[in-house]
């Protein structure tokens, strides 16, 4: 990734953060709800609030916003399985991030 792209994601992430944090952080909240246990607030690459605030500023309602990232998480806790042949971890088809819920496994 070039650095001006780089600059870009981080500008547009900051100008939607800042234009929508409180809906954000509703969205979260939402997000939460639908999650076992209590979900991290972050992963690697981006906080969790900020990549809603970006859905929120791309025209997504509070609760698309909120359900985009739970499927989200989703696509991070079970890889596809060309993406597990030949790992040495124990299971190698999830991921460390586990799942938003165990309903589905």
């Amino acid at each position: 990734m070039s650095g001006a792209v780089r600059v870009g994601i981080l500008k547009e992430a900051r100008e939607a953060f800042d234009a929508h944090n409180l809906s954000a952080e509703v969205a979260y909240s939402i997000y939460r709800r639908y999650c076992a246990g209590s979900p991290p607030a972050r992963v690697p690459g981006m906080d969790t609030v900020i990549r809603l605030a970006v859905r929120i500023a791309h025209g997504k309602t509070v609760e698309q916003a909120a359900a985009q990232e739970y499927l989200y998480r989703w696509r991070l806790a079970i890889m596809a399985p060309d993406q597990c042949i030949g790992s040495s971890r124990r299971n190698p088809c999830v991921s460390i991030f586990g799942t938003p819920h165990l309903i589905g496994m």
